[in-house]
């Protein structure tokens, strides 16, 4: 079992071989783990990217958005 330690090495090596954000990662990465019954990294990865989610809101997603 991957912890969330291991998740976000993982995130991270998406993210720089493929050149994906790193929702666009952790969504690749749920899907892994959700088509192998991995419920548990699953829940971590889920969590994990509605924290991300959160904090695009509560600071603006780009430029013109935050003027």
């Amino acid at each position: 079992m991957d912890n969330e330690k291991d998740i976000q090495i993982a995130v991270e090596k998406l993210m720089k071989d493929n050149g994906l954000t790193k929702l666009k990662a952790l969504s690749m990465l749920l899907g892994k783990y959700q088509s192998q019954r991995r419920s548990e990294e699953a829940v971590i990865v889920q969590r994990i990217i509605d924290e991300e989610k959160s904090k695009k809101s509560e600071y603006g997603e780009g430029f013109y958005e935050d003027m």
